[in-house]
């Protein structure tokens, strides 16, 4: 499946701290999974099986 960069803002300070207690991996792997979650949630399940099912073309 293609990927695509997605570009947020937050407050510097917060991401700063943040890095304090986890390295960038760990944060993009976060996000990725929160992203997923939203993905689960709102989009339909028979809209999620066509996507798959185009990927696995």
């Amino acid at each position: 499946m293609k990927t695509t960069l997605i570009q947020i803002y937050y407050g510097l300070e917060k991401l700063e701290a943040l890095r304090q207690y986890r390295n960038d991996a760990q944060i993009n792997e976060d996000m990725e999974g929160v992203l997923q979650a939203l993905y689960e949630k709102n989009v339909p399940a028979e809209v999620q099986e066509r996507i798959e099912s185009a990927g696995n073309i």
